[in-house]
């Protein structure tokens, strides 16, 4: 891999700045994975289920969860296969939160007890932020030095914007957008943010 690619700006992206970033991918993919196993393993509790019909939309989540862990949990997995192999790098210590508020808005979102707020969260703005930075890193690299991650980059961003699809009725079969999905949503768009070491995301 050539010693610095051109970032999004103009700006270089040396080599040990796209190895931080790949990592900060891997970790952040890594927390996906858990998140919504865990969703999707938790039994249904009594008030989730009062009708039929809530009991339905619940088991679709739970369904829908699934799936997107195990997209995510692939994700984890080839983002780890492009982290560096050199001398003197710790390939493991890479795999970490970027510094900022990211880590703390995944902890708030899996100890939110609402699934229906937490699928708001990730359809409506983690999925939508992290698709944004995927895209944003894609648009600016180059194949002569980052061409293994292009590969990776191109894949998830198609996979996030079908999820996203995919997850938009189960958020509307929810009614009115409930207040803690709104909560977490603003937290996750901090999030990116403030996390400094993401591509930038050009307004639309």
């Amino acid at each position: 891999m050539a010693e610095a690619t051109v970032a999004a700006g103009g700006a270089w992206r040396g080599i040990d700045e796209l190895d931080r970033l790949v990592g900060a991918y891997c970790w952040v993919e890594h927390r996906i994975f858990e998140l919504t196993g865990a969703w999707a393993s938790a039994h249904c509790d009594g008030a989730a289920a009062e009708t039929e019909s809530a009991a339905g939309l619940e088991a679709e989540r739970r369904v829908w969860c699934a799936a997107v862990s195990g997209h995510h949990g692939t994700l984890a997995g080839c983002w780890a296969e492009r982290l560096p192999v050199r001398a003197g790098v710790d390939r493991a210590a890479l795999v970490t939160a970027p510094d900022g508020p990211l880590a703390g808005a995944l902890d708030a979102l899996g100890a939110e007890p609402d699934l229906g707020a937490g699928v708001a969260a990730l359809v409506q703005t983690l999925l939508p932020r992290l698709e944004a930075t995927y895209l944003a890193h894609l648009r600016a690299a180059t194949a002569v030095s980052e061409a293994p991650v292009m590969e990776v980059l191109a894949g998830a961003q198609r996979l996030l914007a079908g999820e996203i699809r995919g997850g938009r009725p189960l958020v509307e079969g929810f009614g009115t957008q409930p207040e803690p999905g709104a909560r977490l949503g603003e937290l996750f768009e901090q999030a990116f943010e403030q996390s400094s070491i993401f591509p930038a995301v050009r307004p639309s």
